[in-house]
């Protein structure tokens, strides 16, 4: 072998090993990743001393002489969860107490037939651990519902200063304490138009009259406030004694600033500060979510007036598709909690209809699915079953305000199955107040978020940990007392909770997750459903914050993600600059024959487009991508066709185009390997690497065409 030939060798191979360096860190993130998901997964569903009711996950394709088998192993009979349980496998039993059952659900777990086994667990909303406070903490009240309450104290007052049945002598002084009385209840039920009047200098404000009221409030936010309200609640977060009074506290809301998206006409909207921390209405310039499932697995959502209640006022021009309800097993999902509506509004509420408040993602469509009851708890087989569900009838997005200290690996299995069918699941970290994300916001699958109140700082009650993906706005009325600070939204509250469908202040990660859920259908519906990827630009265009043990990647931020998915799709930069590699090898330079310019084209768009096509195919977190993200195919390609003249050539365009689809990932801060999977700023050195030997082996072709078509005394072909 000449000298010259072994010299080449030896950089080639130095150049070798030093992109293939590169890789190092991202072998290493991607490892560990693996290593987080199996110890997850080992720890979950460990049985409890007195088990009773079971979970057992099928394999989809047991027959029903497995079942058969299973139960005569068991002692007892499995049923499926529900009547879209069958498929899945998923199946329900009831076991003896004590010892017997232990052994037997130990047997189960090892059975090969079976994905998972464990005892029935129970979820439900997340608590608030501070007994002073809950998630549904307050009413909103409008100007129109306050008038309700204005006319029954009113109607009292009459009573007490009846002018007619007092005596003659009397009569204007009983007139005179009634006109006294009324003034007072205007001014502590409407106390911003008095503030308005009195800030007027109008001298008339003690006799402020009905229709100087009803004119101020249409004119302005419409919100009324009425002093201060509390709450009786037990230790467990849960509604306990006297009702919520008719207090709203939210009419100190800060002016909205005018953005250079589209402003809905929501009369409420002025006070939805969450909407404003995210950039809603940047966001909404480029998209409003059409055409994405977002499933609502909660206590269901009062979607459409049924027999079992009516649909609220706000969700009139909310789109839904047809959901189930897993508490009762019938297909009416309505909600008789208040919870599961709640978090709805804040994912699709109806906007720019003159009524209420907005919603995030308001062109998405909402899937009811009912996994909680009144009492707002359920069982982990409905929420898996829930979870299957969704994957198997077309939603892109699953929002999850529950949860539980307890893993589940049914329900993990469940996610899986989603995660693997595209769907992106997002769920609430919890209300501990310390740290330790709940379940089933802690495993991998899912996207765990914090809660942030109006000031951006970390909300007292927010749960935080290592699983956290990032924060968004949740509300924090423990700080201020004022549910101005909460997450307004309409839902139907009855008996002690509230006062029927209206518009309540709820604080909670509960309201924070279904935020991120939004803005994923924001993504989703500009072509990236990757959940993978999904994640990704959710982190990579949130708000820096604080301590990542608490914020994840930072603060929520719709406007930006937005705007980085809009920097993917579509005709972009990249895309000029592969037409402009494609005029010159069609239009420009030497004489070249059709099978040359043919397969030059074609190995430009596989450079640039093939990538991209194996991770769809993949996943934005697979290991290919280190294989399909890299020189190695463009100098197998060079090194394959080298001593030939198409060959040469065709091997150049396609590292050409290599080089530029992994430009394209730098420029757009969305390299082919997820912070998740890979690890934070991993991806920047294994890019830079591969572009620069990518544009090398380009370089490389090109001269080769040249001497190649030299030696051989002819044209450029």
């Amino acid at each position: 072998m000449k000298t010259s030939t072994l010299g080449k060798l030896a950089w080639a191979m130095l150049g070798v090993s030093a992109v293939s360096a590169t890789a190092i860190p991202l072998l290493h993130g991607w490892k560990t990743q693996d290593a987080i998901v199996a110890t997850v997964y080992a720890n979950a569903g460990a049985p409890m001393d007195q088990p009773t009711e079971i979970v057992v996950d099928l394999v989809d394709n047991a027959s029903p002489a497995d079942i058969v088998a299973i139960e005569t192993r068991i002692g007892a009979k499995l049923s499926f969860n529900s009547p879209h349980a069958e498929d899945d496998k998923l199946m329900v039993a009831t076991l003896p107490t004590g010892d017997k059952a232990r052994s037997v659900l130990g047997a189960l777990q090892s059975d090969s037939r079976i994905e998972a086994a464990e005892v029935e667990q129970t979820y439900r909303i997340p608590e608030i651990s501070d007994a002073s406070s809950v998630e549904m903490q307050a009413v909103a009240v409008s100007y129109a519902a306050q008038q309700s309450v204005y006319q029954a104290k009113l109607a009292a007052i009459q009573a007490t200063h009846d002018t007619d049945s007092a005596p003659s002598d009397n009569r204007d002084g009983a007139f005179e304490a009634y006109v006294i009385a009324a003034d007072a209840l205007k001014k502590e039920l409407f106390p911003d138009a008095y503030a308005a009047c009195e800030a007027q200098g109008d001298t008339g404000c003690g006799v402020i009259t009905d229709k100087w009221i009803a004119d101020y409030y249409a004119h302005h936010d419409r919100t009324v406030r009425v002093g201060d309200s509390t709450l009786n609640v037990d230790a467990t977060g849960e509604w306990h004694g006297k009702p919520v009074s008719a207090s709203s506290l939210i009419a100190g809301a800060e002016p909205m600033k005018p953005g250079k998206g589209t402003r809905p006409n929501d009369p409420l909207y002025d006070s939805q500060w969450n909407f404003r921390m995210v950039g809603a209405e940047d966001a909404w310039a480029k998209t409003r979510g059409k055409g994405v499932i977002v499933a609502v697995i909660d206590t269901g959502v009062a979607a459409e007036t049924t027999k079992k209640g009516k649909q609220c006022r706000d969700f009139n021009t909310t789109s839904f598709v047809k959901g189930y309800d897993f508490v009762n097993k019938d297909a009416d999902a309505f909600d008789d909690h208040g919870h599961g509506t709640h978090v709805a509004g804040t994912i699709a509420e109806s906007t720019n209809n003159n009524e209420g408040v907005a919603g995030l993602a308001y062109e998405s469509t909402i899937m009811p699915l009912k996994v909680l009851g009144a009492n707002g708890s359920g069982n982990s087989s409905d929420i898996a079953d829930a979870i299957r569900f969704a994957a198997d009838n077309g939603a892109k997005i699953i929002n999850m305000s529950l949860g539980s200290s307890q893993p589940s690996s049914v329900i993990q299995k469940a996610c899986q199955y989603a995660l693997k069918k595209g769907v992106t699941i997002v769920c609430a970290a919890g209300n501990s107040s310390r740290e330790g994300v709940g379940y089933p916001a802690a495993f991998p699958e899912c996207v765990a978020i914090s809660s942030v109140g109006p000031t951006g700082e970390l909300a007292r009650y927010s749960s935080w940990g290592e699983q956290v993906a990032l924060a968004a706005p949740g509300g924090d009325m423990m700080q201020s007392g004022e549910a101005k600070d909460g997450i307004l939204q309409n839902t139907i509250l009855r008996g002690e909770r509230g006062k029927g469908d209206d518009y309540y202040a709820f604080q909670g990660t509960s309201m924070a997750s279904p935020h991120a859920a939004a803005v994923a259908a924001l993504v989703a519906s500009q072509g990236v459903t990757d959940p993978a990827r999904v994640r990704d630009i959710l982190t990579k265009s949130a708000t820096p914050a604080g301590e990542p043990k608490k914020f994840g990647a930072g603060i929520l931020s719709a406007a930006n993600a937005v705007s980085m998915t809009s920097a993917v799709e579509g005709f972009k930069l990249r895309h000029l600059l592969l037409l402009g590699g494609a005029v010159l090898i069609l239009g420009i330079g030497p004489r070249r024959s059709f099978w040359t310019r043919a397969g030059m084209l074609g190995a430009l768009g596989a450079g640039f487009f093939g990538a991209d096509a194996a991770q769809t195919a993949f996943g934005a977190n697979s290991a290919w991508n280190l294989l399909t993200f890299s020189a190695a195919l463009p100098a197998v390609a060079y090194f394959a066709g080298r001593k030939s003249l198409g060959g040469a050539k065709v091997a150049g365009t396609f590292a050409l185009g290599t080089a530029v689809c992994l430009w394209a990932g730098w420029h757009n801060d969305l390299h082919p390997f997820t912070d998740l999977a890979f690890g934070t700023g991993a991806a920047h050195p294994w890019t830079f690497a591969n572009m620069g030997a990518a544009f090398v082996i380009a370089n490389l072709a090109g001269w080769k065409a040249v001497k190649l078509a030299g030696v051989n005394n002819e044209p450029a072909k």
